[in-house]
């Protein structure tokens, strides 16, 4: 049976976020995307159909497990598909994921009041919002990814369509549910990520029974686009891709 993989990128981004990825890979990789603004209201439900579409490409049965690769918001709906529905996956690749973008009691974490000025400004000028996000989630970056290159991975969603992925990203706490996971993942955390910072990998790794934590030298927020090659050699280490031709 050859593994499927669903791709579910991060706020803001549609699924050209993982074309890098995909390209990188030593074959062909049976994928389906789920749109995050797709998963926020039923994560299992939404991974359940993306993952149907997936093993279609694959030729497997529709409820196979299939590898997710998330990335940040994306993460986060992938761990909410798990809480749920853990039957659904073999394996989780979780790239620059918050289990709690908000600061939290030891000051770790997104300031609450900038968070919701952004919020507030989508309203007012949602590109430059978007604009600005992305100037502060490449500021640690350290490849030399060309920002122009930013537009061509960006979803058409309005302002409100962002806006819902930024209260979910505010409410959002799985820090007491880690421990009901029992997928076999492994978390890429960039160390100079200042989306979400790089105690997000430990926050997954003090929760999570079965995490590899990978750390990436010189890795800002936008690792899918920044190290292609490096996450699609772990994806295809997590999914066998490239063991049979």
């Amino acid at each position: 049976m050859t593994a499927a993989v669903v791709f579910c990128s991060g706020w803001s981004t549609g699924p050209k976020a993982w074309d890098a990825v995909i390209a990188a890979l030593p074959q062909d990789a049976p994928a389906a995307h789920l749109n995050w603004w797709d998963g926020l209201t039923d994560p299992a439900g939404a991974m359940k159909d993306a993952a149907a579409r997936a093993n279609a490409a694959a030729g497997n049965a529709a409820d196979a497990p299939v590898a997710a690769a998330a990335w940040s918001l994306g993460g986060q709906i992938a761990l909410k598909a798990a809480l749920a529905a853990p039957e659904l996956f073999s394996a989780l690749l979780l790239l620059a994921t918050p289990v709690r973008l908000l600061a939290d009691e030891s000051g770790l974490g997104a300031d609450a009041a900038s968070l919701r000025a952004m919020r507030q400004g989508l309203r007012r000028d949602a590109k430059g919002i978007v604009q600005a996000f992305w100037a502060e989630a490449l500021a640690g970056d350290r490849t030399g990814f060309d920002f122009d290159d930013i537009p061509a991975i960006l979803a058409p969603l309005d302002a409100k369509a962002l806006d819902a992925g930024l209260a979910a990203l505010a409410e959002t706490d799985l820090r007491r549910l880690l421990p009901r996971i029992a997928v076999p993942t492994v978390a890429m955390q960039g160390d100079d990520d200042r989306i979400v910072g790089a105690h997000a990998a430990q926050q997954l790794a003090d929760g999570l029974p079965q995490v590899t934590v990978l750390a990436v030298a010189g890795g800002s927020h936008a690792l899918p686009l920044t190290h292609p090659r490096m996450v699609a050699e772990v994806l295809a280490a997590l999914t066998g891709a490239g063991e049979e031709r």
